[in-house]
């Protein structure tokens, strides 16, 4: 028999996926060095070929390879050939399993796909999660052409981070690679019952090694954010001023002076705004979609959405957070000219979102890398250069931890020399 390195030289298998090779059934007209130049077409024969390189979690022994599995080209079906191929092997590892009186070997827990796993994640988690809509498309529209013809079994980190590399090579941001990758993650988690303390139920065996849990996300740089200097915010407000939004200029300086999130501003209404307090209350958001029910369609789960609507609560986890807006009469001054104007229209404070309309000012301004969300971070920037304390940013922006301030505090010069003299304050205070 020809050299099986010499057999994956072929070039009709260059486009399969892992486990899958096909042979020249005429192999022994040629010499082993012509199998690789040999037309696609030359092929009547496939063999799976499955190399079985795992480990038994509970006893620490190699796992016996599985037994190739040969079929003739011809009995496969048009329709979902590599469904077909899969199950042919599925079967075949129940029957070598009944052979071997029921010893623990690769079949206990890898007979369902990863399309599979993805359907039911899809049906059974995704409806609960505030950003469900967004882990669905990227199950199925990156993960299942990719994987889902797998058995989970037979799935390894490496395919895993092959995928994930692929998007790295398409210049996708490191933040943006992980919101895709996380979604595969979550749901080998819920295969192996990593979910069943959060009240999710998961079919035992499924998965016993969740092979996803060694794909580490890559760590993004939070340290260093993007603000607007000073030259650039008098540029940016200028071609505001022309702007013909009329939500642009109002959201632009209320986000500025809040620092709040997006979702935090698009979710105020009229009872949040206390005048006579001079405070704002925040406590519900704007959610770009909220799960509202499910359909089949072609064998395939598919929920249905509602799209911006309000969610109780905040981003952080907390119920509200009040504001004192005490200091900044200028920024009430025009959310009462506001309420007067659009009130009669909507209960929502800011009842459209001028993004389209700020990309055009951003243009105009000559100001690049910025997006509404950096408002925030140029909020936050401009606190911790007034020398702001990393409790103080975390009670004005709303966040979760100290921690999440920390990318801050290189912008506080004197914060060093600031807490060294209250130390020394303290110390002294009766010497």
């Amino acid at each position: 028999m020809a050299d099986m390195r010499d057999l994956k030289k072929f070039q009709g298998n260059k486009s399969l996926p892992k486990g899958i090779m096909f042979l020249p059934v005429e192999a022994k007209k040629y010499k082993v060095s012509d199998i690789p130049n040999l037309p696609a077409d030359r092929v009547q024969v496939c063999a799976i070929i499955d190399q079985c390189n795992k480990v038994d979690p509970k006893t620490g022994k190699r796992v016996r390879p599985l037994r190739p599995m040969i079929c003739l080209v011809s009995d496969i079906p048009d329709q979902d050939q590599l469904g077909t191929i899969f199950r042919w092997r599925n079967e075949k590892k129940l029957e070598l399993a009944a052979q071997d009186d029921g010893k623990e070997i690769a079949v206990k827990t890898g007979e369902r796909t990863v399309s599979q796993l993805i359907d039911k994640y899809i049906k059974e988690v995704v409806p609960s999660m505030n950003d469900g809509e967004r882990y669905e498309q990227f199950l199925r529209e990156l993960w299942e052409p990719k994987l889902g013809h797998m058995t989970l079994a037979d799935v390894t980190a490496d395919d895993i981070r092959k995928v994930r590399n692929e998007l790295k090579k398409k210049g996708l941001a490191v933040a943006t690679i992980n919101r895709r990758v996380q979604p595969i993650k979550s749901a080998f988690s819920f295969a192996a019952g990593g979910m069943e303390p959060r009240g999710f139920d998961c079919v035992p065996n499924w998965l016993e090694v969740d092979v996803a849990t060694s794909v580490k996300a890559w760590k993004e740089d939070n340290k260093v954010e993007r603000y607007l200097s000073l030259d650039e915010l008098s540029r940016l407000r200028e071609q505001i001023k022309i702007t013909e939004s009329e939500n642009l200029s109002d959201f632009f300086e209320f986000k500025l002076a809040a620092g709040c999130r997006w979702s935090e501003a698009m979710g105020l209404t009229w009872k949040d705004v206390d005048f006579d307090e001079k405070v704002i209350t925040f406590n519900k958001i704007l959610t770009r979609s909220k799960h509202k029910g499910q359909k089949e369609v072609n064998g395939k789960t598919v929920n249905e959405y509602d799209h911006h609507v309000f969610r109780d609560g905040l981003k952080n986890g907390e119920s509200s957070r009040v504001l004192d807006m005490s200091l900044y009469p200028e920024v009430l001054d025009l959310l009462r000219k506001r309420k007067i104007k659009h009130q009669i229209h909507s209960d929502k404070v800011f009842n459209a979102d001028p993004k389209r309309a700020f990309r055009t000012a951003l243009k105009r301004a000559r100001i690049e890398d910025f997006s509404f969300h950096t408002i925030r971070h140029t909020a936050m920037s401009y606190l911790a250069q007034e020398g702001a304390t990393a409790f103080e940013l975390k009670a004005q922006g709303g966040h979760k931890d100290i921690k999440s301030v920390e990318r801050y505090a290189h912008l506080n010069k004197q914060l060093s020399k600031s807490a060294a003299e209250k130390m020394r304050r303290k110390i002294y205070a009766n010497a």
